[in-house]
């Protein structure tokens, strides 16, 4: 195998373990929802650059533990990264409809309620639910695609 034959066959490969570890569409929609909390974990692109000075301590000692901590989420694991990977690669399978539906995993990541239908309509000028229907139809769409290979 030469250059592209060979990153070829590694994307199919990617893409048919994700089927296979998937095992539905359910489980699909899964898989995508956590890849874009995954996402949220990594490291961003431009590392934020630190200046030294000391850190600032509450005054009285009966003051710890009443400040305004503030809790990080913590690093991706190397299978939410694997499985990230898997479903970016099944991702590039759908064209245009990718951007569609990496908007709803993103929209849906650490919320409770889902994703934000309003605010998807909005960013991409479409009724909400007219976005919901070509999510479902492109998330359908993605997993014929994969099943079949």
């Amino acid at each position: 195998m030469h250059g592209a034959e060979q990153v070829r066959f590694v994307r199919m490969n990617a893409v048919q373990q994700l089927c296979e570890d998937v095992g539905n569409v359910d489980g699909l929609l899964g898989a995508i929802f956590r890849a874009a909390e995954t996402e949220r974990k990594m490291p961003g692109v431009m590392r934020k650059r630190y200046k030294v000075a000391w850190p600032d301590y509450p005054s009285e000692w009966s003051a710890y533990g009443y400040s305004d901590a503030e809790v990080r989420l913590g690093p991706a694991s190397a299978g939410e990264v694997s499985e990230y990977d898997r479903v970016i690669e099944a991702l590039l399978l759908l064209g245009e409809d990718a951007r569609l539906v990496w908007a709803v995993a993103v929209s849906a990541a650490r919320r409770a309620r889902g994703p934000a239908w309003t605010q998807l309509g909005k960013m991409l000028g479409m009724h909400p639910r007219t976005v919901k229907r070509r999510f479902e139809r492109s998330l359908l769409e993605l997993w014929f695609k994969i099943s079949v290979r």
